[in-house]
């Protein structure tokens, strides 16, 4: 398995009226071909900014991609002109959203939003097209594909909506699909069936994934890599494992000590992050977590922690931090007695 695609340093702004808005602070990382990689953080952290600037979805004005790369089998994506990341949007890399409904044309029916990019990108006739658009559904669990592809979106459930997005994100056989939060309008069964169905397609399509969700519950069952956004940068990152059994930022393991666990008794009381997010319109000196964090160092409120390799660890599981979380923990136990 070789590197599918290599951000590095992404940073991009939005110039707005009230001020300029920090979105993403010099993101970087690598993603492995047919790797699941789970990002979670929580609303303004820069999950979704950074996603919407790797397919050229940003809108400029008011947003800018400031500087850095995103190599994509040998291309850099931000350099590519509209018409050629036309060309790479859905036929390379794909991209679900939160709300279907949203994203799908009320007014065009199914089948016409689903051949629309097989035409395009794979060349294919009307007919083919339409062959291919039915086998696409019945994939994705849609009864009576051949049937449905004359129906419009009003007339599917949230779930199905949910399905048909992933149908027309898996249309042209991408490398990468992006998927931003996209159980989150949905009941917890349905949630449940459409993880399971995306785990199942990774199988037998070998693509490499992108999950964006804050609901870090729903990353542990399907991601090989875990990244925790917060302040538009990265504070952790490594295998899924790694990470939750092993966490090395305050912010990291403030998000899992607010996850409910079945292992334990159920007299743990969950505990809540203190304080609020970042104002993303101040520019971030530091660590974006020190105001929440007490554990933070006067370091950490000036000078920026890069990520590096955590001692002792599974390769790749690397954090961002000025304090050594597992030794202040321990202290603080020994102290508690």
């Amino acid at each position: 398995m070789g590197v599918l695609m290599e951000v590095r340093d992404l940073v991009t702004r939005f110039y707005t009226q009230e001020g300029t808005v920090y979105a993403v602070n010099g993101v970087s990382y690598d993603l492995q071909e047919g790797e699941t990689l789970g990002i979670v953080g929580e609303s303004g952290s820069g999950k979704s900014v950074h996603a919407l600037s790797i397919m050229g979805l940003i809108p400029q004005p008011p947003g800018k991609i400031e500087s850095g790369s995103v190599m994509f089998q040998g291309r850099d994506l931000l350099k590519l002109s509209r018409d050629q990341m036309r060309l790479v949007r859905g036929a390379e890399i794909a991209m679900i959203f939160q709300d279907p409904m949203t994203s799908l044309n009320p007014v065009l029916k199914i089948g016409t939003q689903l051949t629309e990019g097989l035409k395009l990108h794979l060349g294919m006739t009307q007919s083919q097209a339409e062959n291919r658009a039915a086998e696409l559904l019945d994939m994705v669990g849609i009864p009576d594909a051949r049937k449905r592809l004359d129906a419009y979106p009003h007339q599917f459930s949230g779930g199905m909506r949910q399905r048909v997005m992933i149908a027309i994100g898996l249309s042209c056989n991408p490398k990468l699909l992006i998927a931003d939060e996209p159980t989150t309008a949905l009941d917890v069964t349905i949630q449940a069936q459409i993880i399971e169905l995306i785990k199942q397609l990774k199988e037998e399509l070998g693509m490499a994934i992108i999950w964006i969700t804050h609901d870090l519950g729903v990353v542990a069952g399907i991601a090989d890599t875990l990244q925790v956004m917060y302040g538009g940068m990265i504070l952790e990152r490594g295998p899924i494992k790694a990470v939750m059994h092993n966490p090395h930022n305050a912010y990291t393991l403030g998000l899992m000590n607010s996850l409910p666990r079945l292992d334990e008794d159920g007299n743990r009381r969950l505990q809540q992050i203190e304080g609020s997010p970042p104002d993303m319109r101040i520019e971030p000196v530091g660590d974006p977590f020190a105001p929440r964090n007490p554990y933070a160092t006067e370091r950490c409120f000036k000078e920026r922690p890069p990520l590096r390799q955590v001692e002792g660890s599974a390769e790749g599981h690397l954090v961002a931090a000025w304090y050594d979380l597992p030794a202040v923990l321990k202290a603080e136990a020994a102290q508690n007695g």
